[in-house]
């Protein structure tokens, strides 16, 4: 389950939410019901000891995506670019993180992921 936590050290539209789903859903190549988004805004933070505008993305992600370097590197420079071009922050204010995790720790409705069926309706059928 693909997760998201940004933090921005200032006020973001509040359609960049559900723009930074679908994004991730085109990324990663996961129905938008398996991600998860959290953003938080108007956080105090600093970057190269100044406040300007800056944004910091941990994404969390099951290890076995992170398996090979090209689609890591790809999505370095796609996240990255999708905060510069929708956020107008500068590349150099930009940090995006990658956390690996497992699949046997990833729950929905109390059921591994790997155990869960998605509900009937749910890719729209």
């Amino acid at each position: 389950m693909p997760y998201a936590l940004v933090r921005a050290n200032f006020d973001v539209p509040d359609e960049f939410d559900r723009k930074l789903s679908k994004f991730m859903s085109e990324q990663f190549k996961k129905h938008e019901g398996f991600l998860c988004v959290d953003v938080q805004v108007n956080k105090r933070s600093l970057r190269s000891g100044t406040t300007d505008r800056f944004v910091y993305c941990d994404l969390r992600v099951a290890d076995t995506m992170l398996t090979n370097e090209s689609d890591r590197s790809r999505w370095f420079k796609a996240f990255g670019d999708f905060f510069v071009q929708e956020l107008g922050v500068e590349p150099l204010r930009c940090i995006v993180m990658f956390q690996p995790t497992t699949a046997d720790c990833e729950a929905i409705e109390g059921k591994l992921v790997t155990q869960w069926t998605p509900p009937a309706d749910w890719y729209g059928l």
